[in-house]
């Protein structure tokens, strides 16, 4: 079983619109930057991917949490270690 913790990124780009939405739309979260002057803020949430597929909804709701830390990470794995939470 392989265990990855993947942790947020921030970048900024610049370029037409439709292009960053393009080319960025299916993996980030875009914002407009700098009042129209055809820059983007791009976010991309932390995941945690076992065997390539991700657990960020799953860890969230089972912990109460709304945002996925390294911390809570390290929670996650030590208690699937221990035998506290299987996966299925």
């Amino acid at each position: 079983m392989t265990i990855n913790y993947v942790a947020s990124e921030t970048m900024t780009v610049q370029g037409k619109w439709d292009k960053i939405v393009k080319r960025y739309g299916k993996e980030w979260s875009i914002n407009p930057l700098g009042g129209g002057n055809g820059n983007g803020l791009l976010t991309r949430k932390s995941d945690v991917l076992v065997n390539r597929k991700s657990y960020r909804d799953f860890i969230l709701n089972h912990y109460e949490r709304y945002r996925l830390t390294e911390k809570l990470f390290d929670k996650f794995l030590n208690d699937l270690l221990s035998g506290k939470i299987k996966l299925s």
